[in-house]
C-alpha cells in the first residue's frame, strides 16, 4: 500500500481520514457507477459533506487494492479505485503505532510574546536558566524563537532575530539538548542550522521560497504548521467550510510542495495549527479530533500552550495561569498519538501526557489460562 503522499493525485482534494462513528472522509464519488464499482472494493457512500468531500462507511475495504497507476480521477472507474485507496492509505496509517510523546520546550527570546513577553529577551543568563529549569521539567527539546507569533503580531526582520537569537543558541550548545528555531526566516534558519540547531519549526510552512531547498540540502526534521494568511492577517481567516477537512488538505498541499523541494519524507513532522487561523470552538475541535491527522501518515505536534482557546473556559486566567488547561490539551492529544507536544512548562504537564499516551495504547488481549 502507498503512503496517502505517493497516491497519484496526491496534491488533490479530498483526503481520507476518519470523521468518528464509524465514518471515513473522502473524495466525491459523483455516479452511481462511481458508487457502484467502489461497493465493490467494500466502500458504501453515505452522504456529501459541506467542503465537496463525501462520507462512506468502510465494509471489509480490501486490504490489497491493485496498483493505482497514473488515470483520469472524473473516470468512474479509476475514480472508484482512487477513491479505495485514499481510504486503505489513510486507513493503514492509523493503525502505524506512535511512539511516545516528547516535550517540546518553549523558549521565548521576544519582548512581545502573548505568555511572557519580554521575560526571557535580552543577555543569555535569563534564557540559559530557564533552559535549565525546562530540562528539569522533563524537556526534550528546546524551541527557541525570536519573532512572536501571536495574533496580530507584525513580522521581525531575520537580522533582528539573528541578534536575539545566535548568542542565547550559542550559550545552549554545551547542555547536548536537541535545539529547534521556531522561525519562518530560511536565513535565520540557515544560521541556526550551521551553528549547532537540529530542526526548523516554521509556522508558515514554507512561505519563504528559499525555506524548503535549504531543509533539503541540510536533512533536518522540520515542523511545518497550518495557518492561513499571517500572524497579522490570520484571525480574519477562520471561515471554513469544513474544519478538519479543508486543513487536512492544506497540509497535504504543503506537504506536497516540501517533497517536490527535495525534502524527505522522513524530515517532516505536521501540526495542525491549534489557533493559527482557527476561533476558540475550532480550535477545541482540532484537540478533540486531534488524532484523525494520523492518517496523514506523518508524526504530529500538538501545539496548545496557553492559548486563546482557553479564555472561555478558564474566565479570569491570565496566560501564564493556564499550565493547568494546557496539561488537559496536552494529554488529549498526546492520548491521540501526538509525538511532540510543544509547551511552555513541563513537570506534571508532561507526566499527564505520557500516562494518557500509555493509557490509550491499545494492550494484548488476555489470553485464559488452560485449565488444570
Amino acid at each position: 500500500m502507498l503512503e496517502p503522499w505517493e497516491l497519484p493525485g496526491a496534491a488533490m482534494p479530498h483526503h481520507a481520514f476518519p470523521l468518528g462513528e464509524g465514518c471515513w472522509r473522502a473524495p466525491a464519488a459523483k455516479s452511481a457507477s462511481c458508487k457502484s464499482a467502489l461497493r465493490e472494493f467494500g466502500v458504501e457512500s453515505l452522504g456529501s459533506l459541506a467542503d465537496g468531500s463525501a462520507s462512506y462507511a468502510i465494509h471489509g475495504l480490501k486490504d490489497l487494492l491493485p496498483p493505482l497507476p497514473e488515470g483520469d480521477v472524473l473516470d468512474p472507474a479509476y475514480r472508484a479505485l482512487w477513491i479505495a485507496s485514499r481510504l486503505g492509505a489513510a486507513r493503514t496509517a492509523m493503525a502505524r503505532p506512535t511512539k511516545a510523546p516528547k516535550f517540546m520546550a518553549i523558549l521565548n527570546l521576544t519582548p512581545d510574546s502573548f505568555s511572557d513577553g519580554g521575560t526571557f529577551s535580552g543577555g543569555t543568563m535569563g534564557p540559559l536558566y530557564h533552559a535549565q529549569c525546562l530540562l528539569a521539567e522533563q524537556a526534550d527539546i528546546l524551541d527557541l524563537g525570536a519573532e512572536s507569533t501571536r495574533p496580530g503580531a507584525q513580522r521581525v526582520s531575520a537580522n533582528e532575530q539573528l541578534q536575539r537569537i545566535m548568542p542565547v543558541l550559542e550559550s545552549l550548545l554545551p547542555l547536548q539538548t536537541p535545539l529547534s528555531i521556531d522561525t519562518r526566516s530560511a536565513d535565520v534558519a540557515a544560521r541556526c542550522l550551521h551553528a549547532g540547531a537540529s530542526m526548523i519549526n516554521d509556522v508558515s510552512g514554507l512561505s519563504d521560497p528559499d525555506m524548503a531547498p535549504l531543509l533539503a540540502e541540510n536533512g533536518c526534521e522540520t515542523v511545518l504548521m497550518h495557518m492561513r494568511g499571517t500572524p497579522a492577517t490570520m484571525q480574519k481567516q477562520t471561515q471554513y467550510l469544513h474544519l478538519r477537512g479543508e486543513v487536512f488538505d492544506e497540509l497535504m498541499a504543503m506537504v506536497q510542495n516540501a517533497l517536490a523541494a527535495g525534502m524527505a519524507p522522513e524530515q517532516i513532522i505536521l501540526d495542525p495549527g491549534i489557533g493559527f487561523a482557527k476561533d476558540a470552538f475550532q480550535s477545541q475541535e482540532l484537540i478533540a479530533k486531534f488524532g484523525c491527522f494520523r492518517a496523514l501518515g506523518f508524526p504530529l505536534l500538538a501545539g496548545p500552550s496557553r492559548k486563546s482557546f482557553m479564555t472561555h473556559l478558564l474566565p479570569g486566567a491570565p496566560p501564564h495561569q493556564r499550565d493547568g488547561g494546557t496539561a488537559g490539551a496536552a494529554a488529549l492529544c498526546a492520548a491521540q498519538g501526538a509525538e511532540y507536544v510543544r509547551m511552555h512548562r513541563g513537570g506534571k504537564s508532561v507526566d499527564a501526557m505520557k500516562v494518557a499516551a500509555a493509557c490509550a495504547k491499545p494492550k494484548p488481549a488476555e489470553v485464559p489460562c488452560p485449565s488444570t
